[in-house]
C-alpha cells in the first residue's frame, strides 16, 4: 500500500515540476524570442494540454488528477503573484482579464472522474460505457482548436463582434470550427466504433458547438465550457444513429441560424446573453432532459420581465452574471447526482424556482408581482416533484415544504434589495442551493426500471 502512495506521489509531484518547468520555460522564452504575448500564452496551452492528454495512462485514479490539478491552481496562483516575473511572463503578458489557466485545470480535474460516463438520474444511467473519447476529443479540441482560433483571429480578425470584455473575429471561430471538425472526424474514427455516417454528423455538431461555446466565452470562461459541454455532447448523442443525429443537427443548426439573423442588429450585450443562455440551456437539456429547462427558464425570464417593469440601470452585463449563477447551480447538482448515484431533480428544481423568487423580490415594487412569480415558480418546481412521481405522499411533502423555502428565498432577495447589492445573483444562488440541499432527506426516489 505505501509503495503504490509512494508511486502516486511521484506522479502527482513529476507532473507538478513538469507545470512549473513549462512556466518558466515559456515565459524565458518569450523574454529572449519578444514573443507575442498571445503567442506565448497559446505555448503554455498547447504544451500542458498535449500532456494533459496522457492523463488518461498516467494516473489510475481520479483522486491523483484532483491532486495534481490542485497543485496546479496553486502554481498558477503563484505564477499570477510573487512569481509573476519568473514564471508567469508566458501567461500574463496579455493585456485582459482571464483566468483560463485556473478553470483547465478545473476542466481537467471533472473530465478525468467523469471520462467513464455519468450518472444523472435513475432512469438514465444505464448506457453502455463509451470510453477514453469522453475525455481525450474535448481536451484535444479545446488545447489545438482554442489556440489556433486565438492565433489567427489577433493576427487576420477583420470581422470582429464585442464579448463582455474586449472582442473576437469571425475569422478566428471559423478557425475553430473547421479544425475541430477535422480533430473530432479522425479522433471519433479511431476512438469509437460508430458508424461513418455518424462519424460525419457528431463530428459536424461538436465543431459547430464547441466554435459556439469559444465565441460566446469570455475571460477564460472557454477552458471550463468547452471540455464540458462537449463532454455532454458526446455522452449524450455518441450512440443516437443516424437518424437521431440527423434530426439533432438539424434543429441546432436552425437555432444556431435563427440567433444570427435575430441578433444581426441588436446591441453586443445582447447577442452576447443569448448566446451564453442558448448553449447554457442546450447543455441542460442534453446532461438531464428537456422538462429541467423549466425551473432554470422562469429564473430567466424573471429576471427580465422584473427588469423591463422598473427598468433599472443595472451594472454592465449584469444578465451574464446571473447566467454564470445558473451554470453554476445546475453543474453542482449534476456533480451531486454523479458522486452520491442519486436523482438530484428534486433540489434542482426547487433551487431554480426558489432563485426565481428571490430574482423577483429583488426587484418588485408590488408586492403582488412578487406574489405571483413564487405561485409561478412554485407550480413549475411541482411539475417534477409532485405530478410526475405519481403524486406520491413523499411528492406531496416535499412539494409544500419546498413552497416554504421559495419563500424565504423570497424574503431574502428583498432584504438584498433594501441593502441596496449592486450583484445579488450569487447570494441569492447559494442561498437557492442551500434551501434545496436542507430538503435532501424528503427527495422522493424515482422506482427503479
Amino acid at each position: 500500500m505505501n509503495e503504490v502512495l509512494l508511486i502516486s506521489g511521484a506522479k502527482v509531484a513529476g507532473s507538478v515540476v513538469l507545470l512549473a518547468l513549462v512556466l518558466w520555460g515559456v515565459s524565458k522564452l518569450a523574454k529572449i524570442a519578444k514573443l507575442d504575448p498571445e503567442i506565448g500564452r497559446k505555448l503554455v496551452h498547447i504544451s500542458l494540454g498535449l500532456y494533459c492528454l496522457t492523463f488518461p495512462y498516467v494516473f489510475s485514479e481520479a483522486w491523483e488528477v484532483f491532486a495534481t490539478c490542485a497543485l496546479a491552481v496553486g502554481v498558477f496562483l503563484l505564477a499570477r503573484g510573487i512569481m509573476r516575473q519568473s514564471l508567469g511572463g508566458g501567461l500574463h503578458a496579455v493585456q485582459r482579464t482571464s483566468y483560463g489557466e485556473l478553470l483547465f485545470a478545473v476542466a481537467v480535474a471533472l473530465l478525468f472522474w467523469l471520462k467513464d460516463g455519468h450518472f444523472i438520474s435513475v432512469s438514465m444511467h444505464h448506457k453502455a460505457q463509451i470510453g477514453s473519447v469522453l475525455y481525450i476529443l474535448p481536451i484535444l479540441i479545446l488545447t489545438l482548436c482554442d489556440a489556433a482560433s486565438a492565433v489567427v483571429g489577433s493576427r487576420y480578425g477583420k470581422r470582429v463582434f464585442m464579448i463582455e470584455e474586449g472582442s473576437k473575429s469571425v475569422e478566428g471561430v471559423v478557425v475553430f470550427a473547421v479544425t475541430a471538425w477535422l480533430l473530432s472526424l479522425i479522433v471519433l474514427l479511431l476512438l469509437t466504433d460508430i458508424g461513418r455516417s455518424e462519424v460525419v454528423l457528431l463530428a459536424f455538431i461538436a465543431a459547430a458547438f464547441g466554435a459556439l461555446l469559444e465565441a460566446a466565452s469570455w475571460r477564460g470562461l472557454d477552458n471550463l465550457f468547452i471540455p464540458l459541454g462537449l463532454y455532454f455532447l458526446l455522452a449524450n448523442l455518441l450512440y443516437l444513429g443516424v437518424v437521431g443525429l440527423s434530426v439533432i443537427a438539424g434543429i441546432f443548426l436552425a437555432v444556431l441560424l435563427l440567433l444570427l439573423y435575430i441578433t444581426r442588429h441588436r446591441p453586443g450585450e445582447e447577442r452576447h446573453f443569448l448566446a451564453i443562455g442558448s448553449t447554457l440551456f442546450f447543455c441542460i437539456g442534453i446532461f438531464a432532459e428537456p422538462s429541467s429547462l423549466v425551473t432554470p427558464a422562469v429564473a430567466v425570464a424573471t429576471y427580465f420581465a422584473a427588469d423591463k417593469v422598473r427598468k433599472l440601470e443595472r451594472p454592465p452585463f449584469d444578465a451574464l452574471n446571473l447566467l454564470l449563477v445558473v451554470l453554476a447551480v445546475a453543474l453542482f447538482y449534476f456533480m451531486l447526482s454523479n458522486l452520491v448515484q442519486m436523482d438530484t431533480i428534486f433540489g434542482f428544481n426547487l433551487s431554480f424556482a426558489a432563485l426565481a423568487a428571490g430574482i423577483s423580490a429583488r426587484f418588485a415594487q408590488r408586492l403582488w408581482r412578487c406574489v405571483l412569480v413564487v405561485i409561478v415558480a412554485w407550480a413549475a418546481m411541482s411539475v417534477r416533484t409532485y405530478w410526475a412521481v405519481g403524486q406520491s405522499q413523499t411528492g406531496l411533502i416535499f412539494t409544500l415544504l419546498g413552497l416554504g423555502a421559495i419563500i424565504l428565498v423570497a424574503i431574502a432577495g428583498w432584504m438584498l434589495r433594501r441593502n441596496d447589492f449592486d450583484r445579488p445573483w450569487m447570494m441569492l444562488g447559494a442561498l437557492s442551493v442551500t434551501v434545496g440541499l436542507a430538503t435532501l432527506p424528503l427527495w422522493p426516489v424515482w422506482p427503479k426500471a
